[in-house]
């Protein structure tokens, strides 16, 4: 996964689902190159919604192989669907996984001393857990000796722990107030003495925590929150007629400067202060611009319903990730964009399984004016709704990475799309002609400046040269495009048209000689250029880029044979600036 322009593009997820439910004790990922992007790990319970276990930031750590194991919060259900959240912002090249461990027990476990909340506090105390200075986030930094303590710690449960059979709170009836808080509920052990406690808060405590809260800004809110909804929707009765000092005093335009500053949970927030920036804070001139995004895991559809009225002057909408699992309809959609959709521009749609031909059909009819539209891994649209996407004329940006789209639909949008800059169709192995494509991209679309055709296995160099018209290309991936062969001139043609040229992948390609690359040296633009796994390739050429391309900032010579260790470790020396990516045998002395 490549470094973008935007912090959009450095954000990813993956769902993983396991064949048996536990309660988590803890999560081990095998990071096994550029470790440190991992951000977020969620579980899933059996109603579909998520609760975060961990969060942090991303890390610059040693380019090493680790597991990774950060310390969970407590999880009183069992789970068999986790999401792992990544960053790769602090990242210069891709990451890779080998495996993700998920360990739990079948019957929730807690310590008999309440000072520990769970199982790794316990292992902590006990001494069974030793973390490193090193790696503060992690409690297994020690590879070989990675979840031993748990093993150590098991032998030894009946003298530290409860077992609470999962009937025990089950069985007992939630009151309304109890599953309006669902996310506070589920983090109390299900313990019936805490219950009845929990209950006794809840009825007399709560209400007056709620009415205080209402009578002053909140500093934060519960970013576990099952619904959006609270946050959107605030009665008018909740507000009293509170003064606003000399803020007041200030014309409504230019509160709206200072406003325009602020992020969605903000707004929300101030929603709350009083009747007066309520009234402020949901003004359009506010939600020009909305990325939904990290709210995916409570964005549902009465949450959508609540911003519509709100979206008159909505531009850019980023709604990736948002709707699985059945959180928005199809339906729902449709009459958001009939709402908010007329002027929208830019659109996101990424990892949206709601997305059908249905909405893309709405989008052609009610979005005219899109220039951006991104529809990565969308597979419930089909050939047929892609084809209504030949009815707009202005888009500049399509990403289609593994849809189901056809060559000549795809062609018919590239000829009706001249303003075409940037095009991603990674992923899609032999399901399009990207020949043609390439092609139709030469003729039609001469703005263009980046394309993705990664592991496109029917490009071949007649597609390569056919793109040599694209003279503004800032960026190609060609990667591992099986097709291609010995490229012949048509590598060289492109390179040699293309002087911008930025970022070039050309991983995979075997079939690579010295004099291919040679009108590299002439693109002093050139930033990253990878070049994996091209046998033939001597050190004269990568030596010549080096010096050539004052740009350079990554180079990936991995499985490069003609090229030794030596001379890496040189270039390294001699270019400080450029980081050289190498393969790496992994053995016990790789490991922490």
């Amino acid at each position: 996964m490549k470094n973008g322009n935007k912090l959009q593009y450095f954000l990813y997820y993956q769902d993983l689902e396991y064949y048996q439910e536990v309660y988590p004790i803890r999560v081990s990922i095998y990071e096994t190159y550029n470790p440190g992007s991992v951000i977020g790990i969620w579980a899933q319970n059996s109603e579909g919604k998520w609760y975060q276990l961990w969060n942090g930031f991303p890390q610059v750590v040693p380019h090493k192989p680790r597991i990774f194991s950060p310390y969970l919060q407590l999880c009183n259900f069992k789970t068999k669907m986790i999401r792992l959240e990544f960053n790769h912002s602090l990242l210069d090249y891709y990451t890779e996984l080998d495996a993700v461990l998920l360990i739990g027990t079948s019957e929730l476990i807690v310590p008999n001393n309440l000072h520990n909340q769970n199982l790794n506090d316990l292992s902590k105390e006990l001494g069974y857990l030793k973390q490193s200075d090193d790696d503060i986030y992690n409690l297994t930094p020690d590879y070989l000796k990675a979840n031993q303590d748990l093993t150590v710690l098991k032998k030894t449960l009946s003298e530290h722990c409860k077992l609470f059979k999962s009937k025990g709170i089950d069985n007992i009836s939630k009151g309304k107030l109890v599953s309006k808080i669902g996310q506070h509920y589920q983090s109390v052990p299900p313990i019936e003495e805490a219950f009845k406690s929990l209950q006794q808060f809840l009825q007399e405590d709560f209400p007056k925590l709620i009415r205080d809260i209402h009578h002053s800004i909140p500093n934060t809110i519960n970013e576990q929150d099952n619904s959006l909804q609270e946050r959107f929707s605030v009665a008018s009765t909740d507000f009293e007629n509170q003064p606003c000092g000399t803020f007041s005093a200030l014309p409504d335009e230019t509160v709206l400067k200072i406003l325009k500053n602020l992020d969605l949970r903000s707004l929300c927030c101030l929603c709350r202060v009083n009747k007066h920036f309520n009234n402020i804070a949901r003004d359009a001139l506010l939600y020009t611009s909305l990325n939904l995004k990290p709210y995916w895991h409570c964005l549902d559809t009465s949450a959508l319903n609540s911003l519509a009225p709100r979206c008159h002057y909505l531009q850019q909408l980023d709604l990736s990730w948002c709707g699985n699992y059945n959180m928005i309809k199809y339906q729902d959609f449709i009459n958001f964009l009939h709402i908010s959709g007329s002027v929208l521009t830019h659109l996101r749609l990424n990892c949206c399984q709601f997305v059908n031909d249905a909405i893309i059909f709405e989008i052609s009819k009610v979005c005219k004016n899109l220039k951006e539209l991104c529809l990565c891994n969308c597979m419930g649209v089909t050939n047929e709704g892609f084809s209504k996407l030949e009815n707009l004329k202005f888009l500049e940006r399509l990403e289609l990475y593994r849809t189901t789209i056809e060559t000549s639909t795809l062609c018919s949008i590239l000829k009706k799309n001249t303003q075409m800059r940037h095009l991603n169709l990674a992923g899609m192995h032999d399901r399009l002609n990207i020949d043609e494509v390439a092609v139709e991209l030469g003729s039609s679309c001469p703005y263009l400046e980046s394309v993705d055709f990664w592991k496109a296995q029917t490009l071949t160099p007649y597609g390569v040269r056919a793109l040599s018209h694209c003279t503004k290309l800032r960026e190609v991936d060609f990667g591992w495009c099986g097709g291609m062969g010995a490229p012949g001139d048509s590598l060289r043609a492109l390179l040699f048209s293309c002087r911008y040229l930025e970022k070039v992948f050309l991983a995979a390609l075997r079939g690579l000689t010295d004099r291919d690359l040679e009108p590299l040296l002439l693109c002093q633009r050139l930033q990253q250029l990878d070049l994996l796994g091209a046998r033939s390739l001597t050190p004269d050429i990568c030596y010549g880029i080096l010096l050539f391309c004052p740009k350079l900032e990554m180079i990936d010579l991995s499985f490069c044979e003609g090229i030794n260790d030596f001379i890496v470790q040189e270039w390294r020396q001699q270019y400080p600036h450029v980081s050289i990516k190498r393969s790496f045998q992994v053995t016990n002395s790789n490991m922490i």
